[in-house]
């Protein structure tokens, strides 16, 4: 089921079928509303990789949130494109020119893709980092950060600034809470 059943089908599933195992829900949750979703449908707890991607403690390069923080629910892509480093792991990305190469050639294969073996940036020490490596845009990275596999999930519509860790997760609680208690108002009047 990795990477073809959204989140919210997929989490009591998940739940059921290995109760009384905890399970911590990933996947579209960008803020407390969808943490209280998650906590509803009986996860033990919520992974936000995108949001935490703009936490000013993140190794993300200023290019990288940016192109984050410009997006929208619509501008990502489900693949197994960037595979160099992680084959046949289907992930959710930015649609960046990479991406449109590729899309524009008809999404060929692995070994028959645009730009393949081209090096599109670099460590700080000089080692070469490919097209369609799963290497992130993080601090030690140069060269065409869009480039490379900008690592996005569809809540990335909801993350649009850069702040503290503990912010976000106080944020978070409090929206959650809120949210819960919101709905329990609505249940119970």
């Amino acid at each position: 089921m990795w990477g073809e059943v959204a989140t919210l089908p997929l989490v009591p599933r998940v739940v059921d079928a290995v109760a009384p195992t905890p399970v911590v829900a990933a996947g579209g949750i960008g803020d407390g509303r969808g943490l209280a979703a998650v906590l509803a449908l009986g996860a033990s707890a919520g992974w936000l990789g995108t949001r935490f991607v703009m936490a000013a403690e993140a190794p993300a390069l200023p290019r990288y949130r940016e192109l984050l923080a410009a997006a929208v629910e619509t501008s990502t892509v489900h693949s197994s494109l960037f595979d160099i480093g992680w084959p046949n792991a289907p992930h959710r990305t930015l649609r960046n020119s990479t991406v449109k190469a590729w899309e524009a050639a008809d999404r060929p294969p692995s070994g028959a893709r645009p730009g393949e073996g081209e090096t599109v940036a670099t460590w700080v020490d000089g080692d070469p980092i490919p097209r369609y490596a799963t290497t992130s845009a993080r601090i030690g990275v140069t060269g065409d950060i869009e480039a490379l596999s900008l690592w996005a999930g569809q809540s990335v519509g909801l993350v649009d600034r850069v702040r503290p860790a503990g912010e976000i997760v106080r944020e978070l609680a409090e929206e959650a809470a809120s949210a819960l208690q919101a709905s329990v108002r609505m249940i119970r009047p």
